[in-house]
């Protein structure tokens, strides 16, 4: 079945990601040749008290191919993760080139004491009610300008009492901006880890997991300045089984056909029993969280699913064959049967998500993951060699917890599900 079309932004399918439990053995850092030699530990979270120090928005600038200094609101940090403390507050980079052509202006300095840079020629008005996100419509010429959250590349991950937006360079992938804002839900959340999948249009899914279960809440509209809170709408809790534990929802996965999926990981979050995929059949936007199950993982290849992305099949987008991490162990795994590839291990740990090539000025599909430590890089489809570091997110001071504890998300391009209904 081919995906829906909104009427007020470019056709997109979404890809499907479905969800697991987090890591059970302790991960290690590195891509294939070498490791970053970091112990990491369990994803799960086995208790939902903890709360965690507040700390500033801003946003990282990259420069260039996405090697060198990078200015953030603490003080500018190099490829290699090292912080220069006495860099915060100086004066902007230069701005990078704005994602529908026109060149981008240097911001001002925000309240965090960082340097900001704006996208030029976004405009963030005409929000579509159905399923969120930008539309940028040009009411004096009718023109529909690019919805920079679902036409241009980009990545989106979520920690706590913050999200982050990460622009990348349609002309090669690397980054060109990370932006950091605090999360501001009606109904305030557990601690524990992130699951997160972009909707139709740009808006966010996003599911929080801890020993008491999971929460979901919706963004509508993801906010991709600095200083711009992401109002975040409390959907409801996951329901039980009959006589069964609350599901622990650690990923969340959109298909080809806009259905959402959940990776459910089952009695623990360091073993596949009771590991089960599942997707909502009700109205969820509006509260009905009921699911069906699509597929029994308790005996699939992956032992512990930390989170899903769409495949990439021939160099197109594929939501039945897909790439799952665990652990920073990548998988080539068919979703319907469980059964599936060990293919590499990356450099990253609990996110995986692919880009298609239509995002991209080389027509060429991209893969990324992201590190405990909220480091970002790219893996090669040729080889699934990791890169270097794109960006490192920032220091969110957690009591307990890691900066990068989450799954990974993004827009989706045009394909059609591969996944029976």
């Amino acid at each position: 079945m081919a995906f829906r079309v909104s009427a007020s932004i470019t056709p997109r399918a979404l890809l499907v990601a479905p969800l697991v439990a987090l890591a059970c053995s302790t991960p290690t850092e590195g891509t294939d040749s070498e490791s970053a030699g970091s112990t990491q530990g369990s994803s799960g979270s086995e208790s939902g008290a903890t709360t965690s120090a507040s700390t500033s928005a801003g946003t990282t600038t990259m420069g260039g191919s996405g090697s060198g200094e990078v200015t953030s609101g603490t003080g500018s940090t190099t490829a290699s993760g090292e912080t220069d403390a006495t860099s915060a507050g100086t004066a902007g980079t230069s701005g990078t080139s704005g994602t529908s052509g026109t060149s981008g202006s240097t911001g001002s300095t925000g309240s965090t004491g960082g340097d900001t840079t704006t996208t030029g020629g976004v405009d963030t008005t005409g929000v579509d009610t159905s399923t969120g996100g930008t539309t940028g419509l040009d009411t004096t010429t009718g023109v529909i300008e690019p919805n920079p959250l679902w036409d241009e590349p980009n990545l989106w991950y979520s920690v706590d009492k913050s999200i982050m937006y990460i622009q990348l360079n349609p002309a090669d992938g690397t980054v060109v901006k990370l932006v950091h804002n605090q999360l501001v839900p009606d109904v305030a959340t557990w601690h524990g880890q992130d699951g997160i999948t972009m909707l139709e249009g740009g808006s966010l899914l996003l599911s929080r997991e801890s020993a008491q279960g999971t929460q979901i809440y919706y963004v509508a509209d993801p906010p991709i300045t600095d200083n711009t809170p992401a109002m975040a709408k409390f959907l409801g809790n996951i329901k039980a089984d009959m006589g069964q534990a609350s599901p622990r929802i650690e990923a969340l996965y959109t298909d080809c056909d806009n259905r959402v999926y959940l990776m459910d990981t089952g009695k623990d979050v360091s073993s596949a029993e009771g590991n089960r995929l599942l997707r909502f059949t009700g109205d969820y936007l509006n509260g009905d969280l009921n699911y069906e199950v699509i597929t029994d993982l308790q005996k699939a290849s992956v032992a512990d699913i930390d989170d899903m992305s769409p495949g990439v099949v021939n160099g197109e987008i594929n939501d039945k064959l897909g790439f799952a991490i665990d652990s920073t162990q990548l998988w080539q795994i068919d979703y319907t049967t469980g059964t599936g590839t060990n293919l590499a291990k990356t450099s990253g740990t609990w996110g995986v998500h692919a880009l298609g090539a239509p995002l991209f000025d080389d027509a060429k599909p991209r893969l990324y993951v992201l590190s405990q430590t909220a480091q970002l890089f790219e893996v090669s489809l040729v080889d699934y060699k990791s890169s270097g570091v794109l960006v490192t997110g920032p220091d969110l001071k957690l009591n307990t917890g890691y900066n990068g504890w989450s799954g990974l998300a993004g827009p989706l391009t045009e394909c059609v599900s591969k996944i029976p209904q």
